[in-house]
């Protein structure tokens, strides 16, 4: 099984591009203090047993957005599901409603200290599904061993 690059899970060329996202994220936080743009893409499963048998076997994939802005004491923040340029800028009118009358220089950006902590690979992928059904098979018939009722 190949596990897809991490970033086609997020970025689409008819939608939004890495490029795309760094130029309105510098464009829609120009006037804040602080801020930034994370985008997600969540993959989940789950298996449920019902007497001994395999009942729901459910897959999940979601994605979206986040868009916060600081500025003083003020916080901006909007977010959506659709991973695009025109709903990042939608997103960006919030951030319009900060007080935009402040005076002073911007303090210097926080030093990097981002560190490479998970691999690529998508954990749900590492067990085959059969493998999966086969040990929840077996962890049912050892708690019923357990408790016959």
């Amino acid at each position: 099984m190949t596990t897809p690059d991490p970033a086609s899970l997020i970025y689409a060329p008819d939608k939004l591009s890495p490029e795309e996202a760094q130029a309105l994220t510098r464009r829609l936080l120009e006037r804040c203090d602080d801020g930034e743009l994370y985008l997600q893409f969540i993959a989940s499963e789950s298996f449920a047993f019902d007497d001994g048998r395999l009942k729901t076997a459910d897959y999940s994939r979601d994605s979206g957005f986040g868009l916060r802005g600081v500025s003083g004491e003020a916080t901006g923040f909007a977010h959506a599901n659709d991973i695009s340029a025109a709903a990042i800028a939608r997103a960006g009118e919030t951030l319009q409603l900060l007080d935009p009358a402040k005076t002073g220089a911007k303090a210097a950006p926080p030093v990097r200290t981002n560190r490479h902590l998970y691999t690529d690979d998508s954990p749900l992928d590492l067990v085959p599904f059969a493998e999966k059904v086969a040990l929840l098979e077996k962890i049912d018939a050892i708690a019923r061993a357990k408790d016959p009722r």
